[in-house]
């Protein structure tokens, strides 16, 4: 196996762009030696990342000033949820970068046993480029989805401007439409901008990376366990002597205390990812009985983030159920061991695999194997039979006019 291949070195330079962000402020993220990782309090990256949580809390105080003021409603309430949401995940990202070190350490002690022959033999996941591709992937889409609402907030601002002839500049006009609750807290100056922009790309961003984040684990993890299976697979339908299955069992042993440190740390990272992901699909399910097809820069923006929601939630759970489909892909190959070969250590290898899951989860809430698909999809199935027999239509249309 290439040197390069571990977990650490697959996923820094994806965790490097983050830290732009403001995300996982650790020091020395790139660095080829784990020691050099480390997590300070007094560090560049940890003052710049909370400037940036600050100053996202007091746009979220202007957010709540301003739903104070106009009343809590289906859309009112869609805002302070993206909010929290993002800065909850801001909050989890710190809980992990303080462990990050512990936590890399760990995996690379474990990854040692993969490294060596003959598991080295078996290494045909290329993990790096898989973690290339979904950060490329979920990440572009990503861009193009906050260009489309960009562009949809400029022309409806427009349309205000035009309809109500505004005598007020455009981007005054845009920034008073994307940001009321700031607009007469903060008045307008064009050095602001840039300033609110960037802060704004803060907030939008962790929602498509912490998808993305979850994705590189769960491949990361599945790279060992698709390892390990092969390696078993190998022997297919062989007898093979008690210290070839003693080895495998207690690498396999290895692999899920792996599994459950990671669980612990990232389980509320998945939690909040998928309530998210499940609110914001429902919510713009709620909007599809506007009449969108009016506009065609609203309809596209509209039904670009939905569907880019909808695959990029699915993603997720494929790619990080692949740790829990190599398990039951290793159980249906003991299940080929013949009958004389079938020793103690067998036995206790394929008690250890059934009277588990091995997954990652949601706090116990739920475990992200491909059953979540159709569990999710039922959900928004009834959601969307519920408000469609509730709703009536003909009373909902896009809005046209502005004053």
């Amino acid at each position: 196996m290439p040197q390069g291949e571990t977990f650490h070195r697959a996923v820094s330079q994806v965790l490097f762009i983050s830290q732009i962000y403001a995300l996982l402020p650790v020091s020395n993220i790139r660095s080829q030696q784990l020691q050099n990782i480390q997590f300070k309090w007094l560090s560049p990256r940890a003052f710049y990342s909370a400037i940036i949580l600050i100053l996202n809390l007091c746009e979220f105080g202007a957010v709540l000033n301003h739903v104070r003021k106009v009343g809590v409603n289906f859309h009112t309430s869609s805002s302070l949820a993206l909010y929290i949401v993002c800065l909850l995940e801001h909050i989890f990202f710190w809980r992990l970068a303080i462990n990050w070190r512990s936590i890399m350490s760990h995996w690379h002690r474990v990854e040692q046993l993969f490294l060596s022959v003959p598991y080295r033999f078996y290494d045909e996941y290329k993990m790096k480029r898989r973690i290339n591709i979904v950060f490329g992937l979920i990440m572009s889409s990503a861009l193009v989805e906050h260009c489309l609402l960009l562009a949809n907030s400029f022309h409806l601002s427009s349309l205000e401007r035009t309809q109500c002839n505004i005598n007020v500049s455009y981007l005054e006009i845009t920034y008073k439409w994307e940001r009321p609750h700031l607009y007469y807290i903060l008045p307008y100056h064009i050095w602001l901008m840039p300033m609110l922009e960037w802060l704004n790309q803060t907030i939008a961003y962790p929602r498509s990376f912490t998808d993305c984040f979850l994705m590189c684990i769960g491949i990361g993890l599945a790279a060992r366990f698709h390892q390990l299976h092969r390696r078993i697979a190998a022997v297919h339908r062989k007898v093979m002597p008690a210290i070839f299955w003693t080895e495998v069992r207690h690498n396999y042993l290895s692999l899920k205390r792996l599994v459950r440190l990671l669980d612990g740390a990232v389980a509320p990272l998945m939690l909040l990812a998928f309530g998210n992901n499940m609110s914001f699909i429902c919510f713009q399910l709620f909007n599809s009985f506007k009449n969108i097809g009016v506009d065609l820069i609203v309809m596209l923006a509209y039904w670009y983030s939905l569907i880019f929601a909808i695959l990029r939630t699915t993603l997720t759970i494929f790619v990080a159920s692949s740790i829990h489909d190599f398990e039951r892909k290793i159980i249906t190959a003991l299940r080929d061991v013949p009958a004389k070969a079938w020793t103690t250590e067998v036995q206790r290898f394929s008690e250890q695999l059934g009277n588990d899951m091995t997954a990652l989860s949601g706090n116990g809430f739920f475990y992200v194997t491909r059953q979540l698909v159709l569990s999710m999809a039922t959900t928004i199935i009834t959601y969307e039979l519920m408000i469609s027999d509730v709703i009536n239509q003909a009373t909902i249309r896009q809005r046209t006019v502005y004053c």
